[in-house]
C-alpha cells in the first residue's frame, strides 16, 4: 500500500505558455523517471456508484469528495494501481494498491472479491466502498503527462495534455478504445507539495498570472453525464 497526502493546485495553460514554463522549471527541478523521453501516457478507469455520486458531488460543491480508479501507463504492463483519491478543498490524499493484471480485468468487469485476498487496509476499504455503493466502471480517461519533481516538500509539478475519454468501453488494457477528445485546446498544470511551495518555483509561476481552477479530468471525462447534469 502507498499513501500520499499533500496540497494540490490546478491551472489551465495555453500550449505555448506550458512550453515556456517547462523550460524555466528545468533549471530548478528534475524530470521524473517516466518523463525523460518526453510526455508519457496515463490511462485511468474510473468507478462510480449506481447514482454517480462521486461525479455529481463535484457539481454540488461538496467540499469533501472521493474518486476511485484503476491506473496504468502502458497497455502491456502486468499490473495496475487501484487508488482511492480523496479531496478536501486544495488538499488531497491518495491511497494506492498494486494489483495484478488479471485482477484489474476482474475489477473492470465489476467483480471485486479478490480484493479480500490482498490482506491490506486499502484493499479492504476498496472492497467495502465498491460493494456498499454498488460501484461500476464509468469512464476511461487517457492523457499525456510530463512531470517535474523536487525532493523538498515532496514537490511535483505535472503538465497534462490531449485529455480524451470513453464512457462506453472499459477495457483498461485495450488498444482500440473509442475515445472522445475532452480537453485539447489547453494544458492542465497541477502543482502538488507538502507544507510550502518553494519560493523559487512560486516566483516562476507568478510570471504567468495563473488562476487556480476547480476541475477534474474525471469531471470533464464524462461529457454525456455532464450534459445530463
Amino acid at each position: 500500500m502507498i499513501s500520499v497526502s499533500r496540497r494540490e493546485l490546478k491551472y489551465m495553460m495555453s500550449y505555448g505558455d506550458s512550453i515556456r514554463l517547462q523550460n524555466e522549471l528545468e533549471v530548478l527541478l528534475r524530470l521524473d523517471k517516466y518523463s525523460e523521453k518526453g510526455y508519457y501516457r496515463v490511462r485511468s478507469l474510473y468507478f462510480d456508484s449506481w447514482n454517480s455520486k462521486d461525479f455529481t458531488q463535484k457539481y454540488d460543491g461538496i467540499e469533501k469528495r472521493r474518486k476511485i480508479r484503476l491506473r496504468i501507463y502502458d497497455p502491456g504492463q502486468e499490473n495496475a494501481k487501484f487508488e482511492i483519491k480523496e479531496k478536501i478543498g486544495a488538499y488531497q490524499k491518495k491511497d494506492s494498491l498494486l494489483v495484478s493484471r488479471e485482477d484489474a480485468c476482474r475489477y473492470a468487469a465489476g467483480e471485486y472479491d479478490t480484493l479480500l485476498d490482498y490482506g491490506e487496509e486499502t484493499a479492504a476499504r476498496l472492497y467495502s466502498l465498491l460493494m456498499l455503493g454498488a460501484y461500476r466502471p464509468s469512464s476511461v480517461i487517457e492523457y499525456e503527462r510530463r512531470a517535474y519533481v523536487y525532493g523538498e516538500f515532496n514537490t511535483r509539478i505535472t503538465f497534462d495534455r490531449n485529455v480524451r475519454a470513453s464512457e462506453f468501453c472499459f477495457d483498461l488494457y485495450g488498444d482500440d478504445i473509442p475515445y472522445v477528445p475532452v480537453c485539447t485546446d489547453y494544458v492542465i498544470l497541477e502543482v502538488k507539495y507538502n507544507g510550502e511551495l518553494l519560493q523559487s518555483v512560486r516566483s516562476i509561476l507568478g510570471k504567468y498570472y495563473l488562476t487556480n481552477v476547480s476541475m477534474s479530468k474525471y469531471g470533464i471525462g464524462r461529457p454525456l453525464m455532464q450534459h445530463y447534469v
